[in-house]
């Protein structure tokens, strides 16, 4: 009995160190984040001055130092913001971290149902989606791609493609229909890249040590088979796809295809569907790996297909092109670029790294600004101490652009707008060196090099025979995904 006392109080005591531990090593938790809060702050504060020794091509980045007020009530910045463009101009606090000051907005996202079930599928989908969107990605190749054309979708420079192609050449030799997915790490390098080369063969690239990488072939001993799943929609497209057996990576590639004919999140309860997909079997058990061969969805009385054509793109069943055109810049007229796309780049005076998600363009205050592809008005905002006026316009489900340090927005939020409209005024507003144009192109929530990118619904046509061979298919599509 005295022994059970004993190891009873040994087990209390034993107890109570730990929580003291626990309640030392908090506190110290709290006062170190305390610390580089404050370190962290004192740094972002806008510079007023620059040390002399810093190259000269950097100037000091300040905001508004006076202010009049116009006719509408909206400050006007005066000070240090000449109208006319600057050879050199660019700023460092693009990432619209900091506080609106003033912001008009509409939610284009997905709307919660109002039943528990599908509350909870939504979620799901938002964890699925936040977990791709931040670090994995998939892409079927369609022909002319090359591997920095599938890189790029992640924000991924050219010197990845050129690294791993310098150890493994043949990845020179992509082909329409292949797939690829890929993961990045938390310092956004490419860790793990898997190319599906043919039913009967894998490759996966892994980084070792060195920033090398490892590379492993799987000749695969399946069997791949078309399957036609039908339903209707009870909660969302996704949660209905997934409850047929469609994995992530195939409800992305049908939402990519339908993206540019109609807003999945406006599809509704009762909506027809049917898709006609070929999956790998090993077993008789699914592998998880499949292609989306065709879509048809019914919404609102009004049918939509998308077909895949050999060359890995999708169209409808007339064969026309369903993806839209992308200008390559949002100017009239070919700019200078003042700063380049950069994910590396540092600051001039603190030396942090601090990445240049878009491209600068040094063009005078009040130059107009045009939309490069079809979109709705996401968001009209201002922020004095960062992007100054800006404008964000989704034009799909992946595509999202951003137009920073505007001097007029011409639109408002949740306006629809065809390629080629105004939509703002340049200018010099919130934090900047000098009058320009900071533009953003996103996919998938990702900044990517707006100039190097390709664009989508770029030569995207078919040539005759090919278009003949595609009626054909989307002819056989067709009876496959009849209700």
């Amino acid at each position: 009995m005295v022994q059970h006392i004993k190891l009873a109080r040994e087990r209390r005591k034993r107890k109570s160190r730990i929580k003291a531990v626990i309640f030392f090593f908090a506190l110290f938790c709290i006062i170190v984040g305390g610390v580089l809060t404050l370190k962290n702050t004192a740094e972002n504060k806008p510079l007023a001055t620059v040390d002399t020794s810093v190259d000269n091509q950097y100037k000091a980045l300040t905001p508004t130092e006076s202010a009049s007020t116009s006719k509408d009530g909206q400050a006007l910045s005066t000070a240090n913001h000449d109208t006319n463009s600057n050879l050199d101009a660019t700023s460092y606090d693009d990432d619209l971290l900091a506080v609106d000051d003033e912001v008009d907005e509409v939610d284009l996202s997905d709307k919660l149902p109002e039943d528990a079930q599908s509350a909870l599928d939504d979620l799901l989908d938002a964890m699925d989606q936040a977990k791709r969107i931040t670090d994995q990605f998939s892409y079927t190749v369609v022909r002319g791609d090359k591997l920095k054309d599938v890189l790029e979708m992640s924000g991924l420079e050219d010197e990845t493609s050129k690294k791993l192609i310098a150890s493994y050449p043949e990845l020179k030799n992509l082909k329409a229909g292949q797939q690829f997915y890929w993961i990045l790490n938390n310092e956004n390098e490419l860790e793990y890249l898997n190319w599906l080369v043919s039913e009967k063969e894998e490759r996966i690239y892994e980084l070792k040590d060195a920033g090398k990488f490892a590379r492993q072939i799987i000749e695969k001993k399946s069997i791949w088979k078309k399957d036609v799943l039908k339903g209707k929609i009870e909660s969302s497209l996704r949660a209905s796809l997934r409850n047929l057996g469609l994995n992530n990576r195939q409800i992305n590639q049908l939402s990519t295809a339908l993206q540019w004919q109609v807003n999945i999140a406006k599809l509704s309860k009762g909506d027809n569907f049917a898709v006609l997909v070929t999956r790998e079997y090993l077993d008789n058990k699914l592998t998880g790996q499949g292609n989306v061969d065709a879509i048809h969805i019914t919404h609102s009385g009004a049918s939509y297909y998308a077909i895949q054509a050999d060359n890995g793109r999708y169209y409808n069943r007339q064969g026309e092109t369903i993806g839209k055109g992308f200008a390559r810049t949002p100017l009239q007229r070919q700019a200078r670029i003042s700063s380049p796309f950069n994910p590396a780049r540092r600051h001039p005076v603190t030396g942090r790294v601090r990445p240049h998600k878009g491209v600068d363009f040094a063009v005078p205050v009040g130059t107009p600004v045009i939309l490069p592809a079809d979109g709705i008005v996401e968001k009209v905002a201002y922020q004095a101490g960062g992007a100054g006026r800006y404008i964000v316009v989704r034009h799909s489900r992946e595509y999202q652009t951003i137009y920073m340090h505007l001097s007029k927005p011409l639109v408002k939020a949740g306006q629809s707008l065809k390629r080629g409209e105004r939509i703002a005024l340049t200018g010099n507003t919130g934090i900047s060196t000098g009058a320009h144009l900071h533009y953003e192109f996103h996919i998938n929530g990702r900044a990517v090099n707006p100039m190097t990118i390709k664009l989508p619904g770029t030569n995207s046509g078919m040539a005759d025979r090919e278009r003949k061979n595609f009626l054909v298919k989307a002819k056989s599509a067709e009876r496959f995904l009849k209700f």
